[in-house]
């Protein structure tokens, strides 16, 4: 068995407010994406991609979730984001969110870049080569039928 390789990027850290959760302390489901997007504006940032400040957007394509535990009040929460897909000006993100308890969601977003005026903006080469280090390694081939 191998080993994962490490995350390309550090995970992002936040806990638990009262506002993210139901009347059971229970953290409501489109509060998830919340988490994710949180991850994802300060992995932008950090990878100095220009953001709405210098007239570039990243509005969502389509979004999903597997949710598989609870998060609760108070929880520590850890988002992992990384790329499953770097297209021309689209990323197709996967985040994996995980508490005291582990792996609590999986959500996949994927966002297309446009500048001020709504049109595609691709992505330049140097951008690619920050982004790349975010890609998935493609799972290997099985030879399960």
């Amino acid at each position: 068995m191998s080993t994962p390789p490490p995350p390309a990027a550090p995970p992002y850290r936040t806990r638990v407010a009262f506002h993210h959760t139901d009347a059971a302390g229970i953290v409501h489901f489109a509060n998830y994406f919340l988490f994710a997007e949180e991850a994802e504006t300060a992995l932008l940032a950090a990878l100095k991609l220009p953001g709405p400040r210098e007239g570039m957007q990243y509005p969502r394509v389509s979004a999903g979730a597997e949710y598989l535990r609870p998060l609760h009040f108070g929880d520590e929460v850890e988002v992992l984001a990384r790329l499953q897909k770097l297209g021309r000006s689209s990323l197709h993100w996967l985040f994996t969110v995980s508490g005291p308890e582990g792996t609590c969601a999986r959500l996949h977003i994927c966002t297309a870049r446009r500048n001020s005026r709504g049109e595609a903006a691709p992505y330049s080469p140097e951008e690619r080569a920050r982004l790349e280090a975010l890609i998935l390694p493609q799972a290997a081939p099985s030879n399960d039928t």
